[in-house]
């Protein structure tokens, strides 16, 4: 989620937060009103009820984006691992993933900041990390029990460690404000939790940057938990393995590709761009426009360089044998033109709509060549006649280059990944389930260099139910 999406989300709710603020702020001062006229004593300033009404506004906003504006989707899900979200992103190496542990800290800075300037007894460090715990956790404890997200150590520690910077912020300023000079101590302080993370970033994306291969998402954040999971091999695993090719493609994980794509069907198809660039997990979103007003949607995916156009109008249109026989000599031109269509792609018709073209390798042959190689399909379901842009483009046509023969581990190597829990998988294994791999396969996938990866594919069920799951060839 990034940031613009974070506020597309808060913005429908931010009249109805004002107002719930508005109206808890209104009950209490009639509560101090009350409390004053009956001989109460302790006043309250200003600033006081103007930092209560801002903290209500903050919780409010915080609730809206971290349960209530969600769906019911969870079981109760809960990770105990610590910094399985550092995992995660560098498995991934993925922006989006970094920002969401930055933007947890950020959320509840205003939380630290605001603390102090209630009263003497919130100017301490011990309550101030005592109340940012105790409202993390029952947000966390909220999600879990809505079904609304998942119980995660990684927020409570995020949600914590920014609040904690949030008060050592203020509390560097109203030293400061004290002392009438700025107060080195506190700001120091201050800024030790910023310059943590600049220098963990730092020093991650240069142990990126060192190294040749990319990462691979395909590498779980969080083990399975394998104890009395019960697994049985149906089939003999090779002890040995030969050395297969390893490939690069300079599309994946290639932004400037992503903005090039977008570029070429916004000039080809006489599209217009609504709005900029957008974030969504792995994909890079363009908005565009045809000259009818049509919404069109570009997506761009980081991990495997495919992309995607298509019309959000939802119109359904009969095309006859000659008119998708014009549409395909438009396209194919077009496509040729800008040198994205191989030219020994094989062309076909599907579903009497679609036009496609397609060039499948059989991973043998992939893994003995030494030499480039285009893999893939193109799938395009024309508009009506006199319209450019189609209704949808998809299109998953790789060009890879070959690098060098690699080392892999053994299947039989790669199967103790397996007993060992080190794989992805959708829903964890539990106590008491059956896992039986029944085959195996020699596979490729992309890391995040847009290396073309030898990987293991091990197939078979859970419990009846089928299961698969990739394990890294190349041992590291």
């Amino acid at each position: 989620m990034d940031i613009q999406e974070i506020v597309s989300t808060l913005l429908p709710f931010l009249p109805q937060v004002l107002i719930i603020a508005l109206a808890v702020l209104g009950v209490l001062s009639l509560s101090y009103g009350l409390y004053r006229k009956k001989g109460g004593k302790r006043r309250f300033s200003f600033t006081q009820f103007a930092t209560g009404y801002l903290l209500i506004m903050w919780f409010g906003l915080v609730m809206m984006l971290t349960t209530i504006s969600r769906g019911a989707n969870f079981e109760g899900w809960v990770n105990f691992r610590l910094f399985s979200g550092y995992l995660s992103a560098w498995h991934q190496w993925s922006l989006g993933e970094f920002q969401l542990i930055i933007f947890n800290m950020l959320m509840f800075m205003p939380l630290g900041f605001l603390l102090p300037l209630l009263g003497m007894r919130t100017r301490r460090f011990t309550p101030v990390l005592l109340v940012s715990l105790f409202v993390t956790i029952g947000i966390e404890l909220s999600q879990m029990l809505s079904r609304r997200g998942i119980f995660e150590l990684d927020d409570i520690f995020h949600n914590t460690l920014g609040s904690v910077a949030g008060y050592l912020i203020m509390n560097a300023i109203l030293n400061s404000v004290k002392l009438r000079k700025l107060a080195f101590k506190s700001a120091g302080l201050a800024l030790c939790i910023p310059m943590a993370f600049v220098l963990l970033f730092a020093s991650s994306l240069l142990i990126y940057q060192a190294k040749e291969l990319g990462n691979l998402s395909i590498r779980p954040a969080i083990k399975q938990n394998m104890v009395g999971v019960e697994v049985n091999l149906d089939i003999k695993l090779p002890d040995e393995a030969e050395t297969v090719s390893l490939y690069v493609n300079n599309r994946i994980y290639n932004l400037e590709f992503g903005k090039s794509m977008a570029a070429l069907v916004q000039q080809g198809f006489n599209l217009q761009q609504k709005q900029g660039k957008r974030i969504d997990g792995m994909n890079r979103v363009w908005s565009f426009m045809d000259l009818g007003g049509n919404p069109y949607t570009f997506n761009y995916n980081l991990k495997d360089g495919g992309w995607q156009l298509y019309s959000e109008s939802g119109e359904e249109v009969k095309i006859s044998e000659e008119e998708l026989a014009e549409q395909r000599g438009f396209y194919e031109s077009w496509m040729l033109a800008n040198d994205i269509l191989p030219a020994d792609a094989i062309f076909s018709i599907q579903n009497e709509d679609t036009l496609r073209w397609d060039i499948r390798q059989p991973v043998v042959a992939i893994s003995k060549g030494e030499k480039k190689f285009a893999d893939g399909v193109i799938m395009l379901i024309p508009s009506s006649s006199g319209q450019k842009a189609p209704r949808d483009l998809f299109y998953m046509m790789n060009e890879n280059e070959y690098v060098r023969k690699v080392e892999v581990m053994s299947p039989a190597q790669a199967y103790v990944q397996v007993l060992r829990g080190n794989f992805s998988v959708y829903n964890d294994l539990q106590k008491g389930d059956l896992l039986r791999v029944k085959q195996y396969e020699l596979a490729y996938t992309y890391d995040s260099k847009g290396y073309y990866q030898p990987v293991y594919r091990f197939i078979g069920t859970v419990n009846g139910e089928p299961w698969e799951t990739l394990i890294p060839a190349i041992s590291s």
